[in-house]
């Protein structure tokens, strides 16, 4: 006789039970019986055929649309392109393709495509079979529109060469340029970033993966710089030109990993190659000859000439490791070897052939022959050494050793005087080709003090070294504290604390201009230094920063949240005499987050912020520096206080039975800038105005379904911004004697867009 055996999702309930009761009554062992017909384990339902579609259904979407906006500004379409008043083509596209779930082609495609109809475009082609291989093109657009406001009276803005129109009239100052106004032109301060790239991904054995790509990206367009004809305390004079842009980089990275449930590791290539078409900026001086200058260095025959951003090279191999050591216990580590060479030809020592022709001692060298190699060290390992305890130590160090040669360069002047053969004189400099070598250790811990309270602590210790700087050595020591604990199950608490201070060897104020100088010319400036001797930068000087951080979270009920944030950081430059003294940044947040049901949200923030610092120097020039220097009825003060509030609050909202979904954002935040000047009795102050901004964006969106697959977007985008900025405000070209500037004025707008779009999804 042969038995028959069923699967068990085949038997009901009630034949169960009955198998068990004759197993029972004959002694078999129900194991056994369990083999045939698997009784013990419950009845599975066969699956949801609309779940499984929905699971595994793979749509595609196609969304066009046109969009209005009705007024024209830089500000409003910064990144976006939506900077011209009118319509715009909205268009994205998500077309992807594959095999069936429960089949055996593996094969796959994607095509993502957004903002066609913008400046701001991406695509992407992928193609490739899942876990075997994939490759992908990109391409991306990025435009960047800085000011629309700007004017300059050069000709060929946007290029190499700038010139002065044909009746320019030239002066000493601005106030003698008869011409300048009525020959001014405008010109958009904007770039275009666009980039291109490819790649490829391929699984080469198990476990073992490879990942090449390349990019090529092209920046073009123009911005600002200050450019200066002129060689000491009092003659230089200063125009703000139009810079172009146009540069290439080529980017090129490979990547051999190995991956299983206890190692990892990662082999690295990486190479960048920059390239700027444009060498240099050379513009006509606007300004007659003055004392100090030579006769051919004003106009008409002047020019003054810039170098502009030097192609040059980075190649960078690294390797990453990680090891499991244990199920509690994991080491990783990162070594990292870089170069950064530029070898770009030097310019002319001065674009004038009248002054070139006083020349005597050439450059040194055809070009810099810049070198930089960049090593980079990063060990890591962590530990849960018990269920309460678990801790991690790290060791970084990174050393940045400039190997540039340095040399003595016998300058001319701001492209304004002969050439001083001497060189022993003050017309020699030296490079400095600085150096940084940074050491970090490090070790953070936690431990579970109770069920739902945990304490955090860590130390670390910083060490730099720096050449060609006021301060060699610097070393910084830093301690965090923390606590976190979940006090209920409808509140949790988050509190870090650190305190961090920072010192290191004598600090030597003259030490650049001692360098960069020979000892003759160092022996001929009064004191031997530029800078106040009491003056200390913020970066390298000894420092006290305070932060503390709190996050709380509250749910009252299930679909309430409640949070509150603040931030605090107060550095204290306890040694510096001049300079920044002082600085602190308070930050205040509450957010409010309603989720009746599944068909609605509602949110809402409010946000403060205040940020000071103060600012202490001494007024000092010409031949009375030393008298002036050591008087302390020339100290100046300033105080910089910041306020900026914010609130913001939204909602989305589904109804008529899931066909309509409605929803608003809407934020405002207002900010105030102040700078207090205070002096002493020897000098004159004057108020300045606030820096003011206010911005309110309001959004409201809504979908509408029309089938399934079919549906409506609408949305309104209105946003109002207002700026006042003493710096550039009211400031004509020829507001100030010594500089042309560009007439530019702070950022104002009140710009609407409504859009309309149709999103077809389909198979």
């Amino acid at each position: 006789m042969k038995t028959a055996t069923y699967p068990a999702k085949n038997i009901a309930p009630t034949k169960r039970a009955l198998c068990r009761a004759v197993a029972a009554a004959c002694l078999i062992p129900t194991g056994l019986l369990a083999q045939d017909f698997t009784l013990d384990e419950p009845a599975k339902p066969p699956p949801d055929p609309e779940m499984v579609r929905e699971l595994t259904e793979v749509l595609s979407e196609l969304e066009f649309g046109i969009g209005l906006v009705s007024d024209d500004s830089f500000r409003f379409g910064k990144y976006t392109g939506l900077n011209e008043d009118g319509a715009y083509g909205l268009l994205d596209a998500d077309i992807r393709r594959r095999g069936a779930y429960d089949g055996e082609d593996l094969t796959y495609w994607r095509l993502q495509a957004e903002n066609l109809g913008l400046d701001s475009r991406y695509v992407k082609l992928e193609y490739g079979q899942q876990g075997d291989y994939k490759t992908y093109i990109l391409y991306d657009q990025i435009p960047v529109f800085h000011t629309e406001t700007a004017s300059t009276p050069f000709n060929g803005a946007g290029g190499g060469v700038l010139s002065l129109p044909a009746n320019w009239v030239a002066g000493t100052g601005t106030a003698g340029m008869t011409q300048l106004l009525p020959s001014l032109k405008p010109f958009d301060v904007e770039h275009d970033r666009k980039r291109l790239g490819i790649g490829f991904n391929k699984v080469v054995a198990p476990r073992w993966t490879v990942k090449t790509g390349y990019q090529y990206e092209t920046k073009e367009g123009t911005k600002t710089i200050g450019g200066v004809i002129g060689n000491s305390g009092g003659n230089p004079r200063a125009v703000i030109l139009p810079e172009p842009i146009d540069y290439k980089e080529h980017k090129f990275d490979a990547e051999l990993n190995y991956t299983d449930k206890k190692q990892q590791f990662q082999l690295a290539y990486r190479l960048s190659l920059f390239g700027n078409d444009q060498d240099s900026l050379v513009w006509q001086n606007p300004y007659s000859a003055i004392g100090g200058w030579a006769p051919a260095a004003g106009y008409p025959t002047g020019q003054g000439e810039l170098a502009l951003p030097p192609d040059n090279e980075y190649q960078q191999i690294s390797a990453f490791y990680g090891n499991n050591l244990s199920d509690t216990t994991r080491f990783t580590g990162d070594l990292a070897y870089g170069i950064m060479t530029q070898d770009e030809a030097f310019l002319p020592i001065t674009v004038n052939p009248a002054l070139g022709a006083s020349i005597v001692n050439p450059l040194p060298r055809d070009s810099l022959d810049g070198k930089i190699e960049h090593l980079l060290l990063n060990l890591q390992i962590s530990q849960r050494s018990t269920p309460k305890l678990h801790w991690k130590g790290q060791l970084r160090y990174e050393d940045r050793d400039n190997k540039t040669p340095r040399d003595a360069y016998n300058y001319i002047g701001g492209d304004s005087q002969f050439q001083d053969p001497a060189l022993d004189g003050g017309r020699i400099r030296f490079n400095e080709p600085y150096s940084r070598e940074e050491l970090k250790l490090a070790v953070d811990g936690g431990y579970k003090v109770a069920q739902r309270t945990e304490l955090t602590a860590g130390l670390e210790h910083q060490k730099i070294d720096r050449t060609f700087t006021e301060r060699e050595e610097a070393e910084e020591d830093t301690l965090r504290l923390g606590l976190m604990s979940r006090m209920s199950e409808k509140a949790s608490v988050h509190v870090r604390y650190q305190r961090a201070e920072r010192d290191g060897s004598t600090y030597v104020g003259e030490e650049p201009f001692v360098s960069s100088n020979t000892p003759e010319e160092v022996a001929a400036v009064p004191g031997g230094w530029e800078n106040l001797p009491g003056l200390r930068k913020f970066h390298l000087a000894d420092r006290v920063r305070d932060k503390l951080n709190l996050v709380f979270n509250f749910m009252p009920a299930e679909m309430w949240n409640l949070g509150f944030g603040a931030n605090y950081v107060s550095d204290d430059y306890k040694e510096s005499e001049f300079g920044l003294t002082k600085s602190q940044i308070e930050e205040y947040t509450v957010d409010l987050a309603y989720i009746p049901d599944e068909h609605t949200s509602i949110y809402g923030f409010a946000t403060v912020e205040r940020l000071e610092s103060d600012q202490d120097a001494r007024a000092f020039s010409g031949t009375a520096k030393l008298t002036q220097s050591a008087d302390p009825t020339r100290d100046w003060i300033a105080l910089h206080r910041d306020d900026v509030d914010s609130v913001g609050f939204g909602f989305k909202h589904t109804l008529m039975n899931n066909k309509l979904d409605l929803g608003a954002d809407y934020v405002y935040s207002k900010s105030k800038g102040r700078i207090d000047v205070l002096s002493g009795s020897s000098l004159t102050t004057e108020p300045l105005p606030n820096l003011n901004t206010e911005l309110n964006s309001l959004s409201i969106y809504g979908k509408y379904r029309i089938k399934p697959n079919m549906h409506v977007r609408v949305r309104y985008w209105y946003e109002k911004y207002e700026s006042d900025d003493w710096a550039v405000d009211n400031v004509a070209p020829d507001e100030l004697a010594n500089v042309i500037t560009l007439g530019d004025s702070s950022p104002d707008y009140d710009v609407h867009f409504i859009g309309v779009s149709f999103v077809y999804r389909f198979k």
